[in-house]
């Protein structure tokens, strides 16, 4: 055999080999969430608990919440990055969880919903009151410290009495 040829299977044996080690300690860790073995952090804590757009609006309604109605799209880079970080700090998972119905909105299948909202850019944050009505909507990532400043401003309905900036200013 040819030292190139030799080469080629070694360099094939390497990846397949790396993607069996990968795919396995991936299926490792999902069977540790859904086992319950792994921490509160990688199990129910890293889900905001999202609901779909009629349900969602229902839910407010009858529980009497604030709306948080999140737009984005799976190649959209800012979406991404909420996930990864705003939407996992755990602050932010708490108090969206006991103050608000969080309804998650893909624009790639749910098009009649963007053009309702007017979505512009990606990701898209809307806030509403537990009636429906608006509150007001946020273009473009934010991150955890600002977000959770957000959910109170709202929650508290501090929006019907004063600007953010001054809300801002009372913490």
């Amino acid at each position: 055999m040819k030292k190139e040829n030799i080469l080629v299977v070694a360099i094939i044996c390497i990846a397949v080999a790396g993607v069996m080690i990968y795919n396995n300690s991936k299926s490792g860790k999902q069977a540790e969430v859904t086992s319950g073995k792994g921490s509160a952090q990688t199990s129910d804590a890293l889900t905001i608990g999202w609901q779909g757009y009629v349900k969602g609006m229902e839910l407010a309604k009858s529980q009497n919440k604030h709306i948080f109605l999140y737009f984005h799209a799976d190649w959209c880079t800012y979406c991404q990055q909420l996930k990864k970080t705003t939407f996992r700090n755990e602050a932010v998972l708490n108090y969206l969880k006991d103050n608000f119905i969080s309804i998650l909105v893909d624009t790639e299948k749910k098009k009649e919903l963007t053009t309702q909202w007017k979505v512009r850019g990606l990701p898209t944050l809307w806030f509403l009151k537990p009636d429906n009505s608006k509150i007001s909507s946020i273009p473009g990532f934010v991150d955890a410290k600002q977000f959770l400043r957000i959910l109170e401003y709202i929650h508290t309905a501090n929006y019907e009495k004063m600007s953010f900036n001054e809300f801002v200013k009372t913490l």
